[in-house]
């Protein structure tokens, strides 16, 4: 439900259950989630994120919430949750409508979303706190009963496509079900081949689009853990050109993203390799994703070719030429 009236009574039942003195709710975003900015009489602020019904559980949102409070532990800017007056990081609330929905709040974080204006630089540091981050899932011991999604090309693009199926987008043509078909199959083939090694597969932030990260001068931090999850490690660098992967200067982004990554991490070639296959198979999740959301203004936004560049993007790809000359 997205009426306004409604979720600011939940945002207001939410803050109930912490000490925040005259806290005011103010709507952000209505996404997945829905965001309030939450000022408050003594001067903190806050970010309150209502939870989608039905698509996390709380094991899971709390699983989220102890990777965030180990990474900042280690020094790393990410959302910092805050816990309620009874110490839990989690407000469970039943609504109106008998559907019940989850709540975290986290302390503000400073910067602005970038647009595909950004300086490429930006990558550079990017590039270089997903490696600190992928470090940390590395060697980070996960606590008992922890539990994330994992993004495989089943629950991607396959049967069990957590964000809808391809197939069913509006406007699918026989011949644009050939050809995404049978990129799927090549894609499936290479990313068995490439494996779940541990230093290529494990826990990442899954969703480092630019909607998802904070600039503020020097600094490039990484917002919304909401979809972390396993799967490649690389899938942080194709999930970073979400809806700009045709972009001009996307070839520029890998390039500085690759280049602060090295100065962190390392990259074989295996994975430099294995990139394109990977950003080609985020490009058709996200195309199943505006079937699922085509009401909205973010893909309304998108254009009328949208989908005549994604199967572009697919046949670049057949041919070699996605993101050719990288690294």
């Amino acid at each position: 439900m997205t009426d306004s009236a409604f979720l600011y009574h939940m945002a207001h039942a939410a803050l109930a259950g912490y000490d925040l003195r005259d806290a005011g709710p103010h709507l952000l975003s209505i996404s997945e989630n829905v965001i309030f900015r939450v000022d408050t009489a003594c001067g903190p602020r806050y970010a309150l994120r209502l939870h989608r019904p039905g698509y996390h559980t709380a094991a899971e949102i709390g699983s989220e919430l102890a990777w965030l409070g180990a990474l900042h532990g280690a020094g790393l800017e990410v959302p910092v949750p805050v816990p309620g007056h009874d110490g839990s990081l989690i407000r469970t609330l039943p609504a109106p409508d008998g559907v019940t929905r989850h709540a975290v709040l986290f302390a503000w974080m400073d910067g602005a979303e970038p647009t595909p204006d950004i300086d490429p630089i930006a990558f550079t540091r990017l590039g270089r706190v997903t490696a600190r981050l992928h470090d940390h899932s590395r060697h980070w011991a996960r606590p008992p009963g922890f539990t994330r999604k994992a993004w495989t090309p089943d629950t991607m693009t396959g049967p069990r496509a957590l964000w809808g199926r391809w197939e069913a987008v509006p406007g699918m043509t026989d011949g644009a079900h050939e050809l995404i078909a049978a990129c799927l199959r090549r894609i499936n083939a290479e990313l068995e081949e490439y494996g779940r090694q541990p230093e290529r597969f494990g826990l990442i932030h899954a969703d480092l689009r630019l909607a998802n990260l904070l600039v503020s001068g020097a600094h490039t931090r990484l917002i919304d853990f909401d979809d972390c999850g396993i799967s490649w490690f690389m899938q942080d660098l194709a999930a970073a050109l979400s809806f700009h992967e045709d972009h001009p200067h996307a070839p520029r982004w890998v390039d500085h993203w690759l280049h602060g990554y090295a100065m962190a991490g390392q990259v074989a070639q295996a994975d430099l390799d294995i990139l394109p296959t990977l950003v080609i198979q985020r490009r058709i999740q996200l195309l199943a994703w505006t079937g699922t959301h085509r009401h909205t203004a973010q893909v309304q936004g998108l254009g009328p070719d949208w989908f005549t560049r994604t199967l572009d993007l697919c046949h670049a790809w057949r041919e070699g030429r996605l993101l050719r000359d990288i690294g």
